[in-house]
């Protein structure tokens, strides 16, 4: 597992703790007589609209570090793979057609002047 899988999940881990923890703080404060029980609940629904906000500003920033990571380490992206691999596949289709349409053998399959016969040279007197 990546470290960036492992620290996501481990926030993740920690809005779920807080939401836990946010419910038995509002139910101490409606025991004590602190606050009603409807405002509990809106208390820990805009906690866990806060914390939610907070994750994904969190994945945004973690997304955005990895990816000027990878731009400085100038590694290809999947999507360039992508782009690269359909363009070798298209080159690879437009040879084979001129290939085909041409009538010659493919290359690879002419003789090498190892192959071929040696002829035997004249002496010179």
């Amino acid at each position: 597992m990546s470290v960036f899988k492992k620290a996501f999940l481990a926030g993740l881990g920690a809005v779920s703790l807080s939401k836990d923890r946010a419910k038995r703080v509002v139910k101490e404060l409606i025991a004590q007589g602190e606050i009603r029980h409807q405002e509990g609940r809106k208390l820990v629904d805009d906690m866990m609209q806060r914390a939610e906000t907070a994750g994904r500003e969190v994945e945004k920033t973690i997304n955005s570090q990895v990816d000027t990571a990878y731009r400085k380490i100038n590694v290809a992206t999947q999507e360039q793979l992508r782009k690269m691999e359909k363009r070798i596949h298209g080159l690879e289709r437009e040879l084979a057609k001129k290939t085909a349409g041409s009538g010659r053998k493919k290359s690879g399959t002419r003789k090498t002047s190892s192959q071929r016969p040696v002829r035997p040279q004249k002496r010179r007197q």
